[in-house]
C-alpha cells in the first residue's frame, strides 16, 4: 500500500495495552515509521490537554505529529504547534441533555482547563481524569459551566449502556450527536463532528487527501474515521458495530500488538 501517507491511532483499546501504556515493539515500529516520513495522528475523544500531557508520559511525543481530541472537536498540530477548536456544546444545550437523561441517574461531567467538572466522583470519572493527567472539581454543572464545551460525557453503568443508547435514537436532537465511546462513557458532541472532522482538516492545511490515511481504531466513536480513511482498521477486541464498517479488521488485539503487525502487513514491512 504504497499510497498510504499517514497513520491515525485511537488511543484507549487500540494503541495502548490494557496497562495503558504503548509496549516497546509497538514504539519501536512508531519510531522507525516517523524516520521514513509517514505522518502519526491520534485520534481520540480525550481532551488535547489530555493527550498532550499523556503522549507525553508514554514517551512517543518525538513521532506524533498531531492530535485530534475530543472526538474532532479540537486538532493539535505538533509540527506547527497550533491548536484549533471547532464546533462546540453550548451551556443551554449542555443542561438540555443533563435534564433529558436525568430519569437514568447517570453522572454527567466536562472538561474545562486541568478538571473534570462533575456533580460527583465516580470510578469512571476518575479513572478519565487520572488518564488524563487532570483533577477533579465537584460543582453545579448548570452553575459552574458558562462556556461552550467541546463535549459533554455521561458516567454510565454498562448494563444500563445499550438502554441509553436506544432512548438516544428514539430521542435524536438536530443540536447534538452521541455514542458510546467506553463500555461505561456516553458521549455528546456538536452534530457536525466526529473524530474524521479532526483528520480531514489536518489533511486539508497539509495538503494531503483523506484516502491517504489508514485508521485503526475499536469502538462506535471510531466509525466514521474507519469508514471515511483510506483504510480503515478495527482492533479484533473492537465492538462489532465498528468491525461492521472496517475494511480491515486485525488478527491479534491491543495486548498483543494487534496495531503495530496490521501495520506491519499494510505497509509491507514483513
Amino acid at each position: 500500500m504504497t499510497d498510504i501517507k499517514m497513520i491515525v491511532m485511537d488511543m484507549d483499546g487500540t494503541l495502548l495495552n490494557s496497562d495503558k501504556i504503548v509496549s516497546g515493539y509497538t514504539k519501536n515500529l512508531l519510531k522507525k515509521l516517523s524516520s521514513k516520513g509517514y505522518k502519526l495522528g491520534i485520534a481520540s475523544g480525550r481532551p488535547i490537554i489530555g493527550l498532550k500531557r499523556t503522549v507525553s508520559a508514554l514517551g512517543i511525543e518525538a513521532y506524533i505529529n498531531f492530535m485530534t481530541g475530543s472526538n474532532g472537536a479540537e486538532l493539535y498540530d505538533v509540527d506547527t504547534d497550533k491548536e484549533n477548536c471547532f464546533y462546540q456544546l453550548s451551556p443551554e444545550i449542555i443542561d438540555e441533555i443533563i435534564n433529558l437523561y436525568k430519569p437514568f441517574g447517570l453522572n454527567p461531567y466536562v472538561y474545562q482547563g486541568d478538571n473534570c467538572y462533575a456533580y460527583k466522583s465516580d470510578g469512571t470519572i476518575e479513572r478519565a481524569a487520572n488518564n488524563n493527567h487532570l483533577g477533579i472539581v465537584l460543582c453545579n454543572l448548570k452553575e459552574e459551566i458558562k462556556t461552550s464545551q467541546s463535549k459533554l460525557v455521561f458516567s454510565t453503568p454498562p448494563e444500563k449502556m445499550k438502554q441509553v443508547e436506544a432512548f438516544y435514537e428514539q430521542h435524536k436532537s438536530s443540536k447534538y450527536r452521541a455514542f458510546k465511546s467506553q463500555e461505561d462513557m456516553f458521549e455528546f458532541v456538536h452534530p457536525e463532528l466526529s473524530k474524521v472532522y479532526g483528520i480531514a482538516y489536518y489533511c486539508k492545511q497539509h495538503e494531503h487527501s483523506i484516502q491517504e490515511v489508514v485508521a485503526f481504531g475499536d469502538t462506535t466513536n471510531d466509525i466514521e474515521m474507519i469508514k471515511e480513511c483510506g483504510i480503515g482498521v478495527c482492533m479484533c477486541n473492537g465492538t462489532e458495530d465498528v468491525k461492521n464498517v472496517a475494511d480491515i479488521v486485525t488478527k491479534y488485539n491491543n495486548d498483543e500488538d494487534g496495531l503495530a503487525k496490521e501495520l506491519e502487513n499494510i505497509l509491507g514491512l514483513v
